[in-house]
């Protein structure tokens, strides 16, 4: 099964309920898809029915594609059904066939909503946050495993996304072209840490300096001479 890029994802209100749609980039063009497991839920359709339903057909098996998102260290792989097959999927889900009533007024509502929506989504231009330039001009990326000056200024918080968050490492990593590994170390070296939401940076507290014991004896020394001085005056 052929890969597709993750471009930008979000969470669209269906009358059955949520459904994530991703815009996703495909060779030299851009589709909507949704995840195969979620179409499945919003349907209350079996998953395993619907997975044959898609293998079966030639056409609508092309149209699947893996989208791999990352999350830390984490690594996510998920099938999704790009645009044309997820409507290509609900033409051939027989409706007649659906006993139960609920169930197949569930599947005609989501139908109706999938041929207009998905269609006006596809034409919509996701939110993508443009790519910050780099402070520093350097030597090519190449040659110095990505920009760090730009890495730094981004884990400091002094460059960051359009709405005012604090970019993660991954997108660090994007961006710079600095090794999110180094990246990381990068961060801890300097105490830096991600508040909730990646809003602000959590800064570790300042300790104050302990005073120089032997500025403080040459001090009290100093106070005792004084004393001494304004004794013999006062005689």
């Amino acid at each position: 099964m052929l890969e597709a890029r993750l471009v930008q994802a979000k969470d669209v209100q269906s009358p059955t309920g949520p459904l994530p749609v991703a815009w996703v980039q495909v060779a030299g063009w851009k589709d909507v898809g949704v995840p195969l497991a979620r179409l499945a839920e919003v349907l209350d359709y079996d998953l395993k029915a619907l997975r044959s339903l898609v293998q079966r057909d030639p056409v609508l098996r092309d149209f699947e594609r893996v989208v791999t998102t990352f999350s830390g260290n984490l690594k996510r792989s998920q099938t999704y059904l790009l645009r044309p097959g997820v409507l290509g999927a609900l033409a051939k889900i027989s409706t007649n066939r659906i006993q139960d009533p609920t169930k197949r007024e569930r599947v005609i509502q989501f139908q109706r909503w999938a041929f207009e929506t998905l269609d006006r989504l596809l034409f919509e231009e996701p939110h993508r946050a443009p790519e910050p330039q780099p402070l520093f001009p350097g030597l090519p990326r190449r040659y110095t495993k990505g920009d760090r000056a730009l890495a730094l200024a981004m884990l400091a918080g002094e460059v960051r996304a359009p709405d005012g968050r604090l970019y993660s490492y991954q997108a660090i990593e994007r961006l710079s072209g600095v090794p999110r590994t180094t990246v990381i170390r990068l961060a801890h070296r300097h105490g830096w840490v991600r508040s909730e939401m990646n809003r602000h940076i959590v800064r570790p507290p300042q300790i104050p300096q302990q005073p120089n014991s032997e500025l403080l004896n040459l001090l009290a020394q100093q106070v005792q001479v004084l004393q001494r001085m304004l004794k013999s005056m006062a005689r």
